[in-house]
């Protein structure tokens, strides 16, 4: 109400009149949403309209570049046209997940796979209506950001290349359109590069969305009902629990997990047993603090045992000038033990382990398994499991981790065991879609093969994937993009594998693989526990700084929670700005679905 906003409203749904008020437009340009703005001023005897919506004022505010056909259909609009007083490209095309993170919200409500993957368009000169999409959006993220970025996309993804050769040339007709914009690194602003932008493909790594990730982001997202950062929990009433029980009463509770909430922003990127950890902590420095040493006292009891959530509730009322701040930690306390709880009921301790030895193509302990033996604990596991859907993703990890299985025999065995619905049977199916056969091609003249098989070992997902300084043994397995934001971030990232639409000013020093340093370290367990920590020697020298500018990086069909978590850690590590994003951020299931709606056929 403060800027004389009186409401709010859906522009495709049914509004009442306000004839007596001004009307602001913010709207997407496409033909959908400017047929809504000319029926708001053009009587309909259907819909017995009899004259405008609004006032004598209007302002139009369109979130990227208005097409010259519907700029048209708006002047065609008598009634409009002489009431507008604004009409605007505000370049705002996208969603921001996070301050380093935005996407499109494409794909949610329909899936965008067929359109990307069996789409009949694949010329820079042809491209499809969703990716045309995508480029149209992305730039108005880099309009927004002042970049004019480079643009690099990996060298055997047609994709990704025609993406960036299209964004190429409508970054160039945006620059020509603005000549009052200016972008980092034009030589007029001082202390600034020009940024890259790094177009990828979901395709070319179809393991990390699959993979169980156990920091706390991960898990809320994988584990719990939460849609738009809108999560649901169950908090607990303190002192509802009747004589001679322990049950107490709960009340559903909404909450926002985004970037308003510091204690959010702090935890996400942590596993989820470091977050249990921190929160008792804290409220316990509370609690033990001059004005709660009366509950602290009443709470520990003869055992001095750590707070339970239900005396976290009555911290919380007896402690009314930590109120807040408790209010908070109880919150994100009883969402992590929700967490944890779906973590017991699903069994993901022992399937986690298992997802690992895939993924990696080491155990815990560092040995190589035979493949037979793993494929025999996944057997285990699938008759174990009750939910079709579980035993579905872990097929898929399979399958996929392991670049197609050895032989028909052993997918057919698997499926048996599987017991998989004719839906997810379809499902599984189409990963041959996205370049992942279900079993892998016979080499020409092979001999023996049996004999090969039976002696074959697990082999990693991606050379690049297996490194990782975490300390639990159950979360050794890193995201593939992770190493590519890693080089690219300290200008090592080859120009062989990763081309630029132009000529990049440094390209001398990236021109193939030699060039780059790889950096190796040896995984040594400090435990036999599944939870315990792994520790690697590695050298504490100082901090890199980053090379060039902003890094912007686009994952076309979806990117995950462990890459942007990644994101989160190479910044942090190099000191390089990286901005991440995509059509939209997906969970696992959303992942699994999309794969289904491949079947549909082309696009």
């Amino acid at each position: 109400m403060e800027h004389h906003v009186s409401i709010v409203e859906d522009l495709m749904k049914k509004r009442a009149p306000f004839r007596d008020q001004a009307v602001l437009y913010l709207v997407e340009p496409n033909e959908e949403s400017v047929d809504q703005i000319i029926a708001d001023w053009t009587p309909n005897k259907t819909t017995l309209k009899k004259g405008p919506l609004y006032g004598n004022t209007v302002f139009l505010y369109f979130l990227g570049r208005l097409p010259d056909e519907l700029f048209a259909k708006i002047k065609a609009c008598k009634e409009l046209v002489k009431r507008v007083k604004i009409l605007q490209e505000v370049n705002l095309d996208f969603l921001t997940k996070e301050a380093q993170a935005f996407h499109f919200d494409m794909g949610r409500s329909s899936s965008i796979y067929p359109d990307l993957y069996l789409s009949k368009y694949h010329t820079v000169e042809n491209i499809s209506p969703a990716q045309e999409q995508m480029v149209q959006k992305l730039v108005t993220v880099c309009a927004t950001l002042n970049e004019y970025p480079h643009v690099r996309y990996p060298d055997e993804n047609d994709m990704c290349k025609n993406l960036a050769f299209v964004f190429q040339q409508k970054m160039n007709e945006f620059v020509g359109a603005n000549g009052s914009w200016w972008y980092n690194g034009d030589g007029l602003h001082p202390n600034s590069d020009r940024a890259t932008l790094l177009f990828m493909d979901r395709k070319d790594d179809c393991l990390s969305p699959l993979m169980h990730e156990f920091t706390y982001e991960a898990m809320v997202n994988d584990l719990l009902p939460i849609e738009d950062d809108r999560i649901t929990y169950n908090s607990i009433n303190a002192g509802t629990a009747k004589e001679g029980t322990t049950d107490e009463k709960t009340t559903k509770m909404d909450a926002l997990l985004n970037d308003n909430d510091e204690v959010w922003m702090e935890l996400r990127g942590m596993h989820i047993a470091d977050v249990i950890k921190v929160l008792s902590t804290r409220i316990r420095d509370i609690v033990d603090s001059n004005t709660g040493s009366a509950l602290n006292t009443a709470s520990k009891g003869k055992n001095g045992k750590a707070l339970s959530v239900s005396q976290m509730q009555k911290a919380l009322s007896a402690l009314p000038e930590y109120r807040e701040i408790m209010s908070k930690l109880s919150q994100h306390m009883q969402i992590a033990h929700q967490c944890m709880d779906a973590f017991t009921k699903q069994r993901l301790l022992d399937l986690s382990d298992l997802e690992q030895t895939l993924a990696t193509g080491k155990t815990e302990d560092n040995t190589v398994p035979k493949l037979k033996e793993i494929l025999g604990e996944v057997v285990n596991e699938f008759r174990q499991q009750p939910n079709s859907v579980m035993r579905l993703r872990l097929l898929a990890i399979v399958i996929v981790s392991q670049r197609g299985l050895e032989s028909q025999d052993y997918l057919d065995k698997l499926l048996n065991e599987a017991r998989l619905t004719k839906g997810e049977l379809k499902a599984l199916k189409c990963i041959e879609k996205l370049g992942c056969p279900l079993v892998k091609a016979p080499q020409s003249g092979a001999t023996g093969r049996m004999g090969k098989i039976r002696g074959t070992k697990v082999s990693a997902y991606h050379p690049d994937a297996i490194e990782s300084s975490n300390e639990y043994a159950n979360s050794r397995y890193v995201c593939v993009l992770k190493a590519i934001m890693e080089k690219a971030a300290k200008g090592t990232l080859s120009v062989d594998e990763y081309p630029s639409v132009m000529p990049l000013p440094d390209a001398e020093g990236m021109l193939g693989p030699s060039s780059m340093s790889k950096a190796k370290s040896v995984r040594k367990m400090t435990s036999s526990s599944k939870w315990a920590g792994s520790s690697s020697t590695t050298s504490q020298g100082t901090k890199k700084k980053g090379h060039g500018g902003r890094q912007i990086i686009f994952m076309a069909g979806g990117m995950c929670y462990s890459e942007l978590r990644a994101a989160r850690e190479v910044m942090a590590d190099t000191n390089m700005e990286i901005v991440v994003g995509s059509n939209r951020f997906v969970k696992p299931m959303d992942f699994l679905i999309d794969w289904k709606n491949l079947d549909k056929g082309e696009a």
